[in-house]
């Protein structure tokens, strides 16, 4: 399956799309052509029976009114979906009034990640001219809008409206020479994070999905390749009171954008209401006999010694050792001049587009 095909279904879904019905719309899709929705045999094939139903039953509805016009943009290399954002956020200013801009992402986390943060820099004003809309063309999907094109892309066929969404922001400490960077699905530090690293590096040699075998090498060798040290955090509500502090040897520290979140191709590390979670070091047989449970979401039965779940607004890290960084995917190496390191939710700072309350297909 190639990127040229997708955007062709794409074409015949919003003849009779009745999303933006009546205003002019010019849908953007930014497709990574290595992805593995692309690339992999099963992923693709999955994909064009999804577009295959979706084709058919958009053909049972009336005609689009208003205009529409698809564009495509293949990314080249790391960076270039962020550029290829930026671009179409520059060409926007020069829209006519009521125009409607819808940008659509086909490609793993990372191209969702890149394009989302252009999009959460900018003004209110030029904000409510995007929607946003990222398809599971990648082996994990944790950042699009659902797991199968069905959903993603099913909300075309019925009333849709750009509804906010927040984000976090990760600020190292100015010294070390970091800027400010985003996270939209799940933010961490630690044994995640180099799992994330581990998986990444082997997908250039051997693509697919090698997460589950990184949790199980990383539960033996993380720390080897990775010394702990104490973690201080100090993590505060919507109100500004304090509602968690301590300093202990961690495992990983993860933050949401909400509760209720996955990573690492479906895994709930954050399996409820909370958005915080951390896990406490633990000897070696105790890591292997607990990591299927937290990978399953069973982190209650677990006790508070060795996974706390709590909810918070903004939590500041303080650490003396470097340290592995999780955003959506991608991975950064921290060190010791990048803490103290404040992890908080954004005000909604980008649009998505959403199935209007009670809509039916």
């Amino acid at each position: 399956m190639y990127p040229e095909d997708l955007a062709a279904s794409l074409g015949r879904l919003f003849e009779h799309s009745p999303v933006f019905s009546g205003e002019d719309l010019l849908v953007d899709l930014v497709a990574n052509p290595r992805a593995g929705g692309f690339t992999r045999r099963a992923y693709a094939r999955l994909r064009k029976e999804e577009l295959g139903r979706l084709e058919a039953e958009a053909a049972a509805l009336p005609r689009r009114s208003g205009g529409v016009r698809i564009r495509l943009h293949r990314t080249e290399r790391c960076g270039h979906a962020a550029d290829i954002a930026r671009a179409i956020v520059a060409e926007a200013r020069g829209d006519r009034p009521g125009t409607r801009r819808l940008l659509l992402t086909a490609g793993g986390d990372g191209t969702s990640l890149e394009t989302t943060s252009v999009l959460a820099d900018l003004s209110p004003e030029e904000r409510e001219r995007f929607a946003l809309l990222r398809l599971p063309f990648g082996t994990g999907n944790d950042g699009s809008e659902g797991r199968s094109l069905d959903v993603c892309l099913g909300r075309l066929l019925g009333p849709a409206s750009a509804v906010p969404r927040r984000a976090i922001r990760v600020i190292p400490n100015p010294l070390g020479g970091k800027l400010p960077m985003y996270s939209f699905n799940i933010a961490s530090i630690g044994l995640d994070a180099y799992v994330c690293d581990m998986t990444n590096r082997l997908k250039t040699a051997f693509p697919g999905d090698s997460y589950k075998f990184w949790v199980d090498v990383a539960s033996v060798f993380y720390e080897l390749a990775w010394p702990l040290a104490p973690l201080g955090v100090r993590a505060t509500d919507s109100r500004g009171r304090l509602c968690a502090a301590f300093r202990e040897t961690c495992l990983l520290f993860a933050f949401g954008a909400s509760g209720n979140r996955q990573y690492g191709a479906n895994k709930p590390i954050l399996p409820d209401k909370d958005n915080a979670c951390v896990v406490f070091s633990m000897p070696l047989l105790k890591k292997l006999a607990f990591k299927d449970r937290i990978a399953s979401g069973g982190h209650r039965s677990l006790g508070g010694d060795v996974v706390r779940l709590f909810s918070a607004e903004r939590v500041v890290f303080d650490y003396g050792r470097g340290i592995l960084l999780q955003r959506d995917g991608e991975v950064t190496e921290l060190s010791p001049q990048d803490f103290p390191l404040t992890m908080e939710l954004t005000e909604p700072c980008y649009n998505v587009l959403e199935p209007e309350q009670g809509a039916v297909r």
